[in-house]
């Protein structure tokens, strides 16, 4: 299941209808003990709907865009666990080079906490590929991302700010995705 309050202000809408709905309550139980079991049926079921229905079609993705220096072109690779040999199909105008590498584990791994081994050899992958990288002379480090491809691209574009995504993965679904989020090129290793 995904999480229905995916920003602070969505977290923050819910606690003010939470509040608003208990005062309510609160205040009908004053009045009369069954008008407050009506207002809290009606406010819990007000909070399971909203939560159901998830976010409206017409609201989109804020869309992140690079704010690098002239002279320094940065690149943001998104690798998978395991990947090598990527050093010489970097664009050669790159300067800096930031590897994530996200953490995707399995929902069982997920609920029981079991999730070091993944984090451990995307972590491997990611200084792997850094080291590549840095070797061939570019600037280059690797981190391990969140266990959502799409999120760990936007967490690293706000600390990292790239002018460009290269994909080395082939999901040509989370390429079109990419694409029409981010206000950057976006490519496919």
């Amino acid at each position: 299941m995904q999480n229905p309050l995916r920003s602070e202000a969505e977290a923050f809408r819910f606690l003010v209808v939470v509040i608003a709905g208990a005062i309510v309550v609160a205040a009908a139980s004053f009045v009369n003990t069954w008008l407050a079991v009506a207002a809290a049926v009606v406010a819990i079921g007000g909070v399971i709907v909203w939560l159901v229905r998830g976010p409206a079609t017409t609201e989109h993705a804020p869309v992140l865009a690079s704010r690098t220096p002239d002279g320094t072109h940065r690149v943001l690779l998104v690798a998978e666990r395991g990947t090598s040999g990527i050093s010489g199909r970097i664009d050669a105008r790159t300067t800096d080079v930031l590897v994530v590498v996200p953490a995707l584990v399995s929902t069982v791994k997920s609920l029981t906490g079991a999730v070091d081994d993944e984090r451990n050899e995307a972590q491997r992958t990611a200084e792997a590929l850094a080291g590549d990288l840095s070797r061939s002379g570019l600037e280059a480090r690797g981190v391990v991302g969140a266990d959502d491809t799409m999120l760990a691209i936007e967490d690293a574009l706000r600390e990292f700010g790239a002018d460009e995504i290269v994909l080395a993965m082939g999901d040509d679904a989370l390429l079109a995705k990419a694409r029409e989020r981010f206000a950057m090129p976006v490519s496919q290793l």
